[in-house]
């Protein structure tokens, strides 16, 4: 590798370190740990502005070696989506509880790795310096009202509510009071410094909160958009910002247009497998027949949350004893599994590099009848086993990668954990048809994204379409459905990163296996595809080939 492109990397590694707080405490990342995002409209612009200037960088490096050529075509998707994300996130997306603030603060705050007593005063630092972070916020929130750059009026009202409940708890119960103390400290000082973290919520947490939720109340829900407007089409300047987030969150130069009839396709081939696999179970083979029943049967849903969490980890035990049959290397850190009562249905946290903090498969559990019962299998294996703890703690545990090769790009990272859901049929971790089932739900999901997505920030469709398309095209609930919805308009382009990135690795592997013949290893296949972390699918492609070329 030449000293340009690692030094480019680095140079660009350590501004990413000082700007994107949120982003740090996702990945556990302890240097810098009592700093936030700088929400000032000055910071967000200077920051932008540096970003677009890395992505340009990178553009020129003249690549050497594979290496140099593989890091600097990631530093360019990586600094461009750092830039795309910062467009409008406190104005749109920090008000949502799919997206936004919560989120972003549960449970990441409260699952740091510390260890040492200086982390433990910078931990408590950062509660006391969120109030001030707020206060940023708040000014973007009042821009926002004052140029129509303003969420959905009911996303609004839900984080008021969920705020609401936050805010009626002991600070001794809140859930940031359960952030572990440092590991170095003994007993009486960890007792004392849990005293001083709730101390630190009373003080510092809970005032920014509630001073966020004055200014949803106050500035932001009089003037949030009504349902029938739920798109960045429907702002000035909207069309750009969603062909640029439809690019960072892709790594591909598609018009929304063509991404949405792709999707209008792959809806369409999914009916006949559910006749194939649903329709012997049900006895029909009418495809809107098989949604209905699957939808609205009580006896597939879950009753309650221990059975629910039973299931996730039999599935976790399931595809860990069967990974070392396809993948070498296999992950040193466990997947565990985390039921939550807030946010989205289901994700994962990578696990901390010193080991300290395992991957977490988080799965919803606040309302146990949203799940059916055919589900939690194939998410299960998409966010931990075999999808992203695989993709995420090996690239971790990689000592020969950038940090770069580490973080979420997502057409990578969501394209290998819905190419996993399929994956996991073939290695048999689907006990029956019903399962399968839950694994064909899925790609009704990541298909019809493709669609609403497009549909609701490029095409100007309604709330109440997009979901009247998923109804009318999956299995799922209502309830799920409204929620899945909910996330697109909050986080434009994303949902786009799952099928689009499948379809890459699915296409990459069947040219892998003609090529190849019966000389085509699995196991290498995967650690191809995986071996340097997380890449831009153009990437990907040119890697593969290089493999397929190699001796």
């Amino acid at each position: 590798m030449t000293r340009t492109s690692r030094a480019l990397a680095d140079r660009y590694w350590e501004f990413r370190l000082e700007h994107r707080h949120f982003a740090n405490l996702s990945r556990g990342e302890l240097s810098r740990l009592e700093r936030w995002d700088d929400l000032s409209a000055e910071g967000i612009a200077a920051s932008k502005e540096a970003f677009l200037r890395f992505a340009a960088e990178a553009e020129q490096v003249t690549a050497e070696e594979d290496s140099d050529r593989i890091l600097a075509e990631t530093v360019v998707a990586a600094a461009f989506m750092d830039a795309s994300v910062k467009v409008w996130w406190p104005q749109l997306q920090a008000p949502s509880t799919q997206s936004g603030l919560l989120r972003s603060l549960i449970p990441a705050l409260y699952l740091q790795p510390l260890v040492t007593s200086d982390h433990g005063l910078r931990y408590l630092e950062k509660l006391g310096g969120f109030p001030a972070m707020v206060d940023q916020l708040v000014d973007r929130l009042r821009e926002g009202a004052a140029t129509g750059v303003v969420p959905l009026a009911r996303h609004v009202r839900q984080t008021i509510g969920k705020l609401e409940q936050i805010l009626a708890r002991p600070p001794s119960e809140d859930p940031i009071a359960d952030q572990p103390p440092p590991a170095e400290l003994g007993p009486d000082e960890a007792t004392r410094w849990r005293s001083e973290v709730v101390n630190a919520i009373e003080t510092g947490l809970r005032p920014g909160l509630i001073r966020f939720q004055e200014a949803l109340a106050e500035i932001t829900l009089p003037s949030g958009r009504p349902d029938e407007r739920p798109g960045l089409c429907h702002l000035a300047g909207g069309d750009a910002v969603y062909r640029d987030m439809v690019r960072s969150h892709t790594t591909l130069d598609m018009e929304p247009e063509a991404i949405h009839q792709l999707g209008l396709e792959r809806v369409g081939m999914l009916e006949d497998e559910y006749r194939g696999v649903a329709g012997p179970l049900l006895d029909t083979d009418e495809v809107s027949e098989i949604y209905t029943r699957l939808r609205d049967d009580p006896g597939l849903r879950y009753a309650g949350s221990d059975e629910l969490v039973a299931d996730a980890l039999r599935c976790l035990d399931k595809a860990a004893a069967a990974m070392s049959g396809w993948f070498d290397p296999t992950p040193g850190a466990p997947c565990v599994a985390h039921p939550i009562d807030v946010g989205s249905m289901a994700y994962y946290y990578p696990p901390s590099a010193d080991g300290v903090r395992p991957g977490t498969f988080f799965f919803n559990v606040a309302d146990p009848t949203a799940w059916a019962r055919y589900q939690i299998p194939g998410i299960a294996y998409h966010e931990g086993i075999p999808g992203h703890h695989l993709q995420m703690a090996l690239a971790i545990e990689n000592p020969g990668i950038h940090d770069i090769h580490r973080e979420y790009l997502p057409a990578f990272c969501e394209g290998w954990g819905l190419y996993t859901e399929r994956l996991s049929d073939e290695m048999g971790l689907y006990q029956d048809d019903w399962e399968r089932i839950g694994m064909l739900t899925a790609d009704s999901l990541r298909a019809g994204r493709l669609v609403v997505d497009t549909g609701i920030h490029a095409l100007g469709w309604s709330r109440q379409k997009a979901i009247g398309f998923l109804a009318d095209h999956s299995p799922m609930s209502l309830h799920e459905i409204t929620e899945e919805i909910d996330r697109y308009i909050a986080t434009p382009g994303q949902a786009l990163s799952y099928m689009l990135g499948r379809l890459e690795i699915e296409s990459l592997r069947a040219e892998s296996e003609a090529r190849l013949g019966p000389g085509f290893d699995i196991k290498s296949f995967h650690g191809t595809v995986l071996g340097n972390g997380a890449v831009p699918l153009g990437t990907l492609g040119w890697m593969v080939r290089d493999w397929l070329d190699a001796p």
